[in-house]
């Protein structure tokens, strides 16, 4: 079960990356005694294959960042949320974090933990959080408290997912009672392709991932005390929590480049969907072109970049030409937490306390940093596409289009839930899905952007939708390698079951 083969070759990258010196008289593939180091950054690359591939491809097609294109089929049922607990891409997010990750960072904890090797059992004990934190906020209850314990444990419980928040809390403050003595130590270096072992930037992604989950409840009056403390204290991501090794090499890509525009028959699957075409296009956005590449043939009123009908894929092959394919590079960063998203959370929190001086500081902050992730970006020929007289004024400034719109608690909350839809868009799809659904907005439409009733803006029902009317997806559904042998996996439910923390 350990022995995954999707992503293992980006993982065996990592572990190259990150060994320097062997021993000439040892087998390598048969070491005796591997250290915490080697497991930790294995780890890492495990989840980095999670978010940044089948949860980022889901993500993407459940947020309408993508559609599937006119005359293929490769994701038809990710269009239509046709997903049994049989599909691929509900049981392969579960495998590489439930038999890749979880385990590679539990065997990372003991043995730095016997070293004294606190670095590397401070940062696997928060990527151990965020591991769960993954888990719970796509399947709900998910084994937790007796998780990866697989001589103990055979068919482990599953627990309830306010209980699992709670643990995953409590584990982020134990990680960090340790960082001075993690600081301490030598640096991690190459065997961290987060933050190239930088302590500080562990600490303040645990305290940002803490914000994120206590900011999930939707009371927010439980927690106002403690998203209060980590305001005052100020001590959150400035910086993005990503993975930025990749390569224009095979095997060496981003892993949904690797598995999409590499690995497949077709290059033309992914297309931009024409619920964010159609909203960048109202605002003059310019991240459209970083988005999405210029249709063949171009619309006559929105111009070149025009997304397809979300579900749109029996539209037609000839339809294929009038959308554009979505843009993503092999380069592309796999994103954990972006600094744009830590500014979205506080500007959220602080709404809600009532300080909109401090929201606005935070959201302006936010936006600016969604643009500038793509200001030196280039197309597939190495061009420049940003416009270069760029001012975000433009955009934020007073009577611009993406204006804090102080008119009220719910208009400020909006604008913020708008925006970090957007930023999610090539680099936190699947945030942008769990936000939509934690906040209901984009708000969920009732007929699909072809329509001449449709409102810019609003999520489009899937032409092709297998659910009931005006329902959305909502969670991943538990897969069958663990309906077939865990006896504990609760009664599958269908993908439009709201979990606990979503909007009612």
């Amino acid at each position: 079960m350990r022995k995954l083969i999707y992503f293992v070759s980006t993982v065996l990258i990592a572990m190259t990356f990150s060994s320097c010196d062997l021993d000439i008289n040892k087998d390598p593939n048969y070491p005796t005694d591997v250290k915490a180091d080697k497991f930790f950054t294995s780890g890492q690359m495990f989840v980095t294959g999670a978010i940044g591939g089948d949860l980022e491809l889901i993500g993407g097609m459940w947020a309408q960042h993508y559609a599937q294109n006119a005359g293929s089929n490769q994701y038809t049922n990710l269009d239509s949320y046709n997903i049994p607990n049989s599909n691929t891409y509900v049981t392969r997010s579960w495998s590489l974090l439930y038999a890749g990750a979880l385990p590679d960072l539990k065997l990372a904890i003991e043995k730095s933990a016997i070293a004294e090797d606190w670095n590397y059992w401070m940062a696997s004990k928060i990527m151990t959080a965020y591991c769960y934190h993954l888990l719970v906020e796509a399947y709900g209850d998910v084994p937790f408290t007796e998780a990866v314990s697989y001589e103990q444990f055979t068919s482990p419980k599953f627990d309830d997912a306010k209980t699992v928040n709670q643990g995953i809390i409590a584990m982020l403050d134990e990680a960090l009672t340790k960082k001075d003595a993690a600081a301490a130590k030598s640096s991690m270096g190459n065997n961290d392709f987060v933050f190239g072992g930088n302590i500080n930037n562990w600490a303040k992604f645990a305290k940002s991932l803490k914000l994120k989950i206590l900011m999930r409840d939707p009371s927010f009056a439980t927690n106002s005390t403690a998203i209060q403390a980590l305001l005052t204290e100020n001590d959150l991501l400035a910086t993005d929590a990503k993975v930025a090794i990749f390569v224009d090499k095979e095997n060496n890509s981003n892993p949904l480049f690797e598995n999409d525009r590499r690995k497949l028959n077709t290059t033309q699957n992914i297309r931009a969907s024409s619920t964010l075409s159609k909203f960048l296009f109202a605002k003059g956005d310019p991240r459209a072109s970083v988005f999405m590449e210029k249709a063949v043939t171009p619309d006559p009123v929105e111009g070149s970049y025009v997304g397809l009908p979300q579900g749109g894929y029996t539209l037609g092959a000839a339809y294929a030409n009038k959308s554009s394919r979505a843009l993503i590079k092999a380069e592309d960063p796999v994103y954990f937490m972006s600094y744009a998203e830590v500014e979205f959370l506080k500007a959220e929190a602080y709404v809600k306390l009532t300080d909109a001086a401090s929201a606005k500081t935070s959201y302006d902050k936010a936006v600016t940093a969604a643009f500038n992730r793509w200001k030196d970006a280039t197309d597939l020929n190495k061009q420049a596409i940003f416009p270069a007289n760029f001012n975000i004024n433009d955009f934020i400034g007073a009577g611009k289009v993406y204006e804090f719109n102080q008119t009220s608690a719910q208009t400020m909350l909006e604008s913020i839930w708008r925006q970090k839809w957007i930023a999610g868009v090539r680099a936190q799809a699947w945030e942008s899905f769990l936000e939509i659904n934690r906040t209901g907005y984009p708000n969920y439409g009732t007929v699909n952007s072809q329509d001449a009733s449709y409102v810019v803006g609003n999520l489009a029902p899937s032409i092709n939708t297998v659910l009931p009317a005006g329902q959305f997806p909502r969670r991943l559904i538990y897969p069958k390698t663990s309906t077939d042998y865990n006896k504990n996996t609760p009664v599958a439910v269908p993908i439009q079951t709201k979990l606990w923390w979503h909007k009612q």
